[in-house]
């Protein structure tokens, strides 16, 4: 994962949290990633945290202005990354 490769708006989705995380749950077969999310934007861990799915998956959790150490746009929420052949996606929360 490279940073200049983040910070291209080509390769990022930005997606609310409420609307994505239960399709692409059932998508990469990681059954509780609504969880797991929640738990990691409660404690976030600078190198990210690595979720594999039933699926021949894995994908990382990571919030870029922690894991580059740098700020970048959208930055400060957590993202959600696959590998370059994919988009990062950029998840957003609905705050009440």
């Amino acid at each position: 994962m490279k940073l200049n490769w983040l910070m291209n708006q080509d390769n990022v989705a930005y997606v609310e949290f409420e609307r994505f995380v239960d399709n692409f749950s059932q998508e990469t077969g990681v059954a509780n990633l609504r969880e797991e999310i929640d738990k990691f934007r409660a404690n976030p861990i600078r190198e990210g945290k690595i979720l594999k799915g039933n699926k021949r998956t894995s994908l990382r959790l990571f919030i870029p202005n922690m894991y580059f150490n740098t700020e970048i746009l959208m930055g400060d929420t957590v993202w959600l990354y696959i590998g370059e052949h994919y988009p990062a996606y950029c998840i957003y929360f609905e705050e009440l």
